[in-house]
């Protein structure tokens, strides 16, 4: 749980739930309206409670999660950059590809190069 991600957990208790459920399965479909369901509100009642209780909205509170999901998978494990982008909810490793530049400038290969701890 990345210190960015845990600095924006929300005062209800409902919000907090979803952030949970978001950082425990990136891949699950965490579309607003899914995410409003599991908080049992209507998706325009969501995404205004939790911009306003975590200060994002909620696709890009998403988008975090999955990127640090990412880099926890390409750190820990030998996982392939396929697998790693499947486990970490992004559609194709080209998505994948384009958060890390995008967030990290570093491609994922790259980034593993430099910050994998499991050593075969």
């Amino acid at each position: 749980f990345s210190t960015q991600l845990a600095a924006q957990l929300a005062e209800r208790h409902p919000l907090r739930e979803v952030q949970r459920w978001i950082t425990e399965h990136p891949a699950a479909d965490l579309s607003v309206d899914a995410l409003a369901e599991r908080a049992a509100l209507s998706p325009r009642q969501f995404a205004r409670a939790f911009r306003a209780e975590v200060g994002v909205t909620p696709g890009q509170y998403v988008d975090r999660a999955r990127l640090e999901a990412a880099r926890r998978l390409l750190e820990d494990t030998a996982d392939g950059i396929a697998e790693v982008a499947r486990a970490a909810g992004y559609g194709t490793p080209e998505a994948m590809r384009r958060a890390f530049l995008r967030t990290l400038a570093l491609p994922p290969a790259e980034y593993r190069r430099r910050f994998h701890s499991v050593r075969s």
